[in-house]
């Protein structure tokens, strides 16, 4: 039987609603050849979102070491990293430590994957441009927007 895209959504919409299947955190994410700027995955406290320009934002560098590792620190939960940098190009804000709420512009030319050891594997296909984001919290006695961690 042919379907049209429409209507398989609708089939899948219907089955996910109807309980026939389920998502869980922790499971592998993937951004389709479908998804367009704007649109994001969340593993953890890092936001993956797909950039509209072709180039990095302003004040961005490329930087003097390359890393597989897309939050800076030392904790488990710091360790959302690809799984090669073959076909990556990276670029980080020039500031860019553990207070940073903006974290690497990924020019990505080969399928990469972002691994995470509590949180599902995100695949990024190749062609795409992400950025990436920290998560946020409100820090009530310094006042402040500060990056929540994992």
């Amino acid at each position: 039987m042919s379907t049209n895209v429409i209507e398989q959504i609708e089939q899948h919409c219907k089955r996910i609603a109807d309980g026939g299947e389920r998502v869980y955190p922790g499971m592998p994410m993937r951004f389709t050849e479908a998804c367009v700027p704007g649109d994001c995955i969340w593993q953890g406290d890092l936001g993956l979102v797909i950039a509209a320009g072709k180039k990095p934002p302003k004040g961005y560098v490329k930087p003097n070491k390359a890393t597989v590792q897309l939050v800076p620190g030392n904790t488990v939960g710091s360790k959302h990293c690809l799984d090669t940098l073959d076909g990556v190009e990276m670029y980080v804000p020039k500031e860019w430590n553990e207070e940073t709420l903006e974290g690497p512009f990924l020019m990505v030319n080969k399928e990469v994957n972002i691994l995470h050891p509590t949180h599902g594997t995100v695949t990024i296909p190749a062609g795409f441009n992400v950025q990436c984001y920290y998560q946020r919290e409100y820090d009530r006695e310094l006042e402040r927007e500060r990056r929540a961690r994992d």
